[in-house]
């Protein structure tokens, strides 16, 4: 792995562990406000619009700015948003600054996954699984910061903390390689995502990896708490080993995508952590529930690389490729919009079929890949 693509390892690290900072004490500190379970759903709403909203025009920023510029504005603006939560004194200021944590997160996101497409021409399966796992290490370093920081000195401290990864990062950001940007030729996230559907399986895996994820911070620290009694900092432990598992295995996993299909490998996997996501709401107490969410962890390190890899070399040589990433960025954001209110209400009426409807998202992305490889056209890789 050579420097320039570590740096942006380094950068998506920091972006995904302000992200999961807050998780752990996420429901207990909405509640404070005077947010019921169902309106847990709001802070989520308004992070996801902003996120959206970004993505809308992420492409056009970073064709004005360069991706150098962007970088390093968005993470002092991720450092001025998490200074600011101390200073907020009602719920309208915390959904207000949700929504401007999702705007800058939207935008170093789609510039960092661009960089990392163009950075990894050479064993990419490899570079893609580094690159995965560097979400992985950022929700591991996200949650157990935000816990040891909450032990030592509350909610003021935790924010501190993202204040100042928001600062180191804009630092780091400077390192970045500057890339040619092809001019977008939309504003509208919708039209570019239109016109470039044939990409949508591939980009499956990645809407996965969201989506799953974004689901897993509503609903984890509920079930835990609630179905299983147990304590915040549990819920912060589950998080920091799944991300460790992921970290871990990624880049070996990553390999395993450079030697067979990748297609195949979601054939797999993706199925796989629909059964296991669904045994879930079946499991009944924490020895069962750990058990089948350490495999779940397992079995999502295997499928993600393979999936970073598929939708890399589908769009790498695209003249639109900046474009493409955005729009998809943006539908991932709409798709994820409805799942903030559903998911919190789906919990209120069935924790059992909340797990359901999580595991059927996986087997639906899924089905394209097995479809392939049952009609004999999955992909052989890429030699290097």
């Amino acid at each position: 792995m050579n420097g320039r693509f570590f740096i942006v390892v380094c950068l998506t690290v920091a972006v995904n562990a302000g992200m999961g900072l807050i998780v752990p004490i996420l429901p207990a500190f909405l509640q404070s406000y005077g947010f019921s379970v169902a309106e847990l759903s709001l802070p989520f709403v308004s992070l996801i619009i902003g996120r959206m909203l970004s993505k809308t025009c992420a492409a056009q920023i970073i064709a004005l700015l360069s991706n150098k510029v962007t970088l390093v504005v968005s993470f002092l603006l991720y450092g001025l948003v998490f200074a600011c939560y101390p200073l907020v004194e009602h719920a309208y200021g915390f959904i207000a600054l949700r929504f401007f944590e999702g705007v800058v997160e939207g935008i170093s996101i789609i510039c960092l996954t661009d960089l990392a497409i163009v950075l990894s021409k050479e064993s990419r399966g490899k570079l893609m699984g580094i690159f995965g796992s560097s979400f992985g290490i950022g929700f591991m370093v996200g949650p157990l910061l935000g816990g040891v920081c909450y032990e030592l000195g509350g909610t003021t401290a935790m924010f501190a903390a993202g204040a100042v990864m928001g600062g180191l990062g804009a630092l780091l950001s400077l390192l970045v390689p500057a890339i040619e940007q092809v001019p977008p030729k939309r504003n509208n996230w919708l039209l570019p995502t239109m016109e470039h559907m044939k990409f949508l399986p591939e980009y499956g895996p990645s809407i996965i990896r969201r989506v799953v994820f974004f689901c897993f911070m509503i609903v984890l620290p509920l079930y835990a708490t609630r179905q299983m009694d147990l304590k915040p900092t549990d819920v912060a432990m589950y998080f920091t080993v799944s991300a460790v598992l992921s970290a871990s295995l990624m880049p070996f996993t990553g390999k395993l995508a450079d030697r067979i299909p990748a297609e195949k490998i979601l054939a797999l996997s993706l199925p796989l952590m629909a059964v296991l996501i669904m045994a879930f709401g079946l499991s009944g107490n924490a020895v069962l529930f750990t058990a089948l969410f350490l495999m779940e962890s397992m079995v999502f390190a295997l499928m993600l690389p393979a999936g970073m890899k598929v939708f890399a070399e589908a769009v790498n040589g695209h003249p639109e490729r900046t474009e493409i990433i955005s729009s998809f960025g943006g539908l991932t954001e709409a798709l994820t919009l409805p799942l903030a209110v559903l998911i919190p209400w789906l919990y209120t009426v069935s924790p059992l079929l909340t797990w359901v409807a999580i595991g059927a998202i996986c087997a639906l992305s899924g089905a394209p890949f097995v479809k392939r490889v049952m009609l004999g056209r999955a992909l052989a890789p890429a030699a290097d």
